[in-house]
């Protein structure tokens, strides 16, 4: 049985290896689905509450600061990107 290289493999096997998983794919309309339910869940009084204290909490926060792992900033902008990726969502289920 040949051996499955993968990205936890050692050395330039690891490095060069091939993606196994299947991404999963979604149409537009399972995209406007959940851009759609998105909005909604954020659109209530509650849900805006929410969206400002994440926005508070996280996106005007320093993502990183001298002293700090590097590793930190790697984290905190994926938090970042999280919220931002909500907020596009919103927009984009307005847009529809």
């Amino acid at each position: 049985m040949a051996e499955i290289h993968d990205i936890s493999s050692a050395g330039w096997e690891g490095v060069n290896a091939q993606s196994h998983a299947e991404t999963p794919q979604y149409s537009a309309t399972d995209q406007a689905q959940i851009d759609k339910a998105i909005a909604v869940m954020f659109d209530s009084q509650q849900g805006q509450e929410v969206l400002a204290w994440l926005q508070e909490a996280y996106l005007h926060q320093p993502a990183w600061a001298p002293g700090y792992s590097t590793d930190f900033g790697f984290f905190r902008e994926g938090q970042n990107t999280l919220i931002r990726e909500l907020m596009a969502r919103m927009e984009r289920a307005k847009e529809r």
